[in-house]
């Protein structure tokens, strides 16, 4: 054992995880070959088999089912000692990566800058534009550090703080409006739609809302950002789901209206990749947003 690197256990956790080459290769910024070869050189240090190689994937024999706690274990003691180590710096140093998935006065960018511009200056804060459908799995494979989402968040590579609960609220074009007497959901059905991707929360809840009743919305257009879809449901293109604050700002202009139809709430999430749940940097960018949207303090992971 005295020749196993952490980066072989990396690599084992990766593929087991990945359960595919190229996509732990992906994860880890290297080539598969060099994947290949970790996991040989580990299986030749241990003399024991880790992986069946099958037409579906690399699937973990049982000697590497008992072995994969273990090296998981091993890693996350290793990454809060790392983290342990910056924490005691006196300047918080290096930088982050935030995935947007909507725009900057909703999700209080403004506000998070300024916290941590004054706590900690040293700090590179980088906002980089998106959708919660890009950002998961940029953050599964390290091009991003953090994101704001929207929905569930069941990635188990993911750990993810609700921000807030968003009522959400079907969008009417005026045009449309003496168009519908109730919101029946049939009738609904039959006229022009918005969509969004169906990676969105937004598509997710429409979804099962006209499935329920055997039918889908007829389709016009997509619109993945919130203020084209503002401006295709104001230029009568269609109707749209919208966060109700939205639809009821437009509403007092005159712009559209929404319809008196209760939907479920769709969650603002803030994620991040699980085994950094105790990286300072992180840990930094949580305490300003419980304090920024009045949360209780995020209590740091205990290693297990």
């Amino acid at each position: 054992m005295t020749d196993v690197e952490l980066y072989h256990l990396k690599t084992f956790v990766t593929v087991a995880e990945e359960k595919h080459l190229t996509r732990a290769s992906e994860r880890l910024f290297t080539s598969q070959p060099a994947i290949s070869a970790h996991i040989k050189a580990l299986e030749e240090e241990l003399n024991l088999t880790l992986f069946d190689r099958t037409p579906k994937g690399m699937l973990l024999t049982a000697a590497g089912e008992q072995l994969l706690d273990r090296a998981q274990r091993t890693l996350a003691a290793a990454g809060d000692f790392l983290h342990h180590a910056k924490g005691m710096q006196n300047e918080l140093l290096g930088s982050i990566r935030i995935g947007l998935n909507t725009d900057a006065e909703f999700l209080r960018l403004v506000e998070l800058q300024a916290g941590l511009r004054a706590h900690y200056p040293q700090l590179d804060l980088e906002f980089m534009s998106g959708r919660t459908g890009n950002n998961i799995p940029a953050l599964r494979v390290g091009k991003l550090d953090a994101a704001f989402v929207s929905g569930d968040c069941d990635e188990p590579l993911l750990d993810s703080h609700v921000l807030r609960e968003e009522e959400m609220a079907v969008a009417v074009p005026n045009a449309l409006r003496d168009q519908i007497a109730s919101p029946d959901i049939p009738a609904l059905a039959r006229l022009p739609w918005v969509y969004t991707s169906p990676d969105c929360a937004y598509y997710q809840l429409m979804q099962p809302l006209f499935e329920s009743h055997c039918c889908m919305p007829v389709k016009t257009m997509m619109a993945d950002q919130e203020d084209a879809m503002r401006a295709m449901v104001a230029a009568g293109v269609g109707l749209g789901i919208m966060r109700r604050s939205d639809v009821e700002a437009a509403e007092r202009e005159g712009r559209m209206h929404a319809l008196p139809m209760k939907l479920p709430t769709i969650s603002l999430r803030f994620a991040y990749l699980r085994k950094r749940a105790n990286d300072p940097i992180i840990r930094a960018v949580l305490s300003e947003l419980a304090t920024i949207w009045g949360l209780e303090p995020v209590q740091q992971r205990q290693a297990v």
